[in-house]
């Protein structure tokens, strides 16, 4: 007689391979499989789960699709948990803004409410490889604008971004402003590309600049309310670039290649 458990996997494999790849997610989410951990052979993971070998491959594509999990193919293949990576993320959340419709302005204000508390965090530990991060950051703006490389420019832009998040201890505000950073990266080559075209855009990006070792310098002194009242009015500045460029309005594109 057949079991009813396997008839009902028989008879609704989409359901099946749902319940494997919650069964699988669960275990990395809680740590039970960690980030280079490979999964049982496929026959041991069938075995288990009571399910054909399309119903496993169908829990594996679901998996992959989320980046949890990387397949490698051939004789020394198989499925092995990956490191999360907050790109894919953002990319996502990104297209379901770009769906809507939304524009860099929008996002860009959001930003605006989000990261200064999170620069203020960071000055209350003043931490130094933190703030080494910045000022090496700052000096790479400055030389890319004196070659006039607006590739290397918002590089070093996102980099100040991305180094000022990793002082942040609150992971979840974090994970939120990581998002939100992710998402303007991707547009800051072609706002800056056509900012080196504004005439005088020039003496507004090192004015950026002096901002940003502004900002270093209130971090470093450990001014919490300072950090935090500063950083939200040198964002709120930094929205005029993309004014003088025309590209506020536009909504953002997330479709395009990581380029920065």
């Amino acid at each position: 007689m057949i079991d009813v458990i396997e008839q009902a996997h028989t008879l609704s494999p989409p359901k099946a391979a749902s319940r494997i790849a919650h069964s699988i997610r669960s275990d990395i989410a809680n740590g039970r499989l960690k980030t280079g951990d490979r999964l049982p052979p496929e026959r041991a993971l069938m075995e288990q789960f009571k399910v054909s070998r399309p119903t496993l491959r169908e829990a594996m594509r679901l998996l992959e699709t989320e980046s949890l999990i990387e397949i490698a193919r051939g004789q020394a293949g198989g499925a092995r948990v990956r490191a999360l990576d907050i790109a894919v993320t953002a990319r996502q959340v990104g297209i379901f803004l770009q769906i809507e419709g939304t524009t860099l302005a929008d996002v860009w204000q959001a930003r605006t409410m989000l990261e200064p508390p999170a620069a203020g965090l960071v000055a209350t530990r003043r931490p130094k490889a933190v703030l080494a991060t910045l000022r090496a950051s700052v000096a790479a703006s400055e030389e890319a604008l004196l070659r006039r490389d607006a590739a290397a420019y918002a590089l070093s832009v996102s980099q100040f971004s991305e180094g000022l998040l990793s002082g942040i201890e609150n992971k979840t505000l974090t994970l939120l402003c990581r998002l939100l950073r992710d998402i303007v990266r991707r547009q800051l080559r072609d706002v800056v590309a056509r900012s080196f075209e504004v005439p005088g855009i020039e003496k507004m990006l090192r004015l950026n600049g002096r901002g940003r070792e502004r900002a270093i310098d209130l971090i470093a002194a450990g001014d919490v309310e300072a950090t935090e009242r500063f950083w939200r009015l040198h964002l709120a500045g930094s929205a005029s670039a993309f004014v003088s460029v025309g590209r506020a309005d536009m909504p953002i594109d997330m479709t395009g290649e990581d380029g920065t």
